[in-house]
């Protein structure tokens, strides 16, 4: 018991060292942004099997004379988070955050396919895409001058996402209609890079730049055979028809807002 006691100071100590024994600072940030890209090429099976797209979102623009056809564009996210970030000793720096991201442009088109390449037919394309992260990074804050900070940080952070596509055509001969709906999560890398431009002693407009890569493992169509009509290979008959696609978050998000250091020691 004495032992155990013993054993839960040290760690007790261990943790909290930095906040006695080192100059610590303490912020909280409030910001907004965008995210280009998001999602990547969102590609799924459905695309490869039945729209002979191999590259998601950007191998489903085609254009045709006669076929009233507009250009299916990548998501543009946009996101606001919170985050917490401790400096240690004016240079060493701890920071977490929590995010949320939606897709508000893109991702909605007309385009044609084929099943025999004889007859085209139209296909309304919607993409859309959610997203909850929660990254952690590490790293060096620099000073510059009297009002500017520089850090560079490195991490891993937790991301959940809801991607969710749908393919509908009227023009088919048997009007039909294929819906996704994927859910996962995974652990993607983080890289940050952010400025604070310090507008009294504690309060400061920050900016930052930051890259995540990664993607979930591949997942099933969480809607099962959420289908109308007959299946485009003519054999089988429109049911049981599943999708299967990978969430994809790597990208560059770009924000702005503004971070107030609270604790000082």
């Amino acid at each position: 018991m004495v032992k155990k006691f013993y054993f839960s100071l040290i760690l007790l100590y261990l943790f909290s060292f930095p906040l006695y024994a080192l100059k610590t600072n303490l912020s909280l940030g409030m910001y907004c942004g965008f995210f280009p890209s998001m999602g990547g090429s969102l590609n799924s099976h459905v695309q490869e099997e039945y729209f002979n797209s191999n590259n998601g979102i950007n191998g489903m623009n085609r254009r045709m004379t006669g076929y009233n056809t507009s250009d299916l564009k990548r998501l543009l996210g946009a996101f606001g988070g919170l985050g917490i970030k401790t400096i240690f000793d004016d240079y060493y720096l701890l920071r977490i955050a929590v995010n949320y991201c939606t897709s508000f442009y893109g991702g909605e088109g007309s385009t044609i396919f084929t099943t025999d390449h004889l007859n085209y037919y139209l296909l309304k394309c919607q993409y859309s895409m959610v997203e909850y992260d929660i990254p952690l990074t590490v790293g060096i804050s620099v000073p510059f001058w009297k009002d500017i900070k520089i850090s560079l940080s490195y991490g891993i952070a937790f991301a959940y996402a809801n991607y969710e596509n749908s393919f509908k055509s009227n023009t088919y001969t048997d009007p039909f209609e294929r819906k996704g709906s994927f859910k996962g999560w995974t652990l993607p890398m983080v890289m940050l890079l952010e400025g604070d431009y310090f507008i009294t002693e504690k309060f400061a407009i920050i900016t930052s730049l930051s890259y995540y890569w990664g993607s979930t493992k591949i997942l099933k169509d969480s809607k099962k055979s959420d289908t109308t009509g007959f299946d485009l290979d003519v054999d089988n008959e429109g049911e049981g028809i599943e999708d299967f696609a990978r969430i994809d978050f790597t990208g560059f998000r770009f924000s702005f807002g503004f971070s107030y250091y609270f604790y000082s020691i």
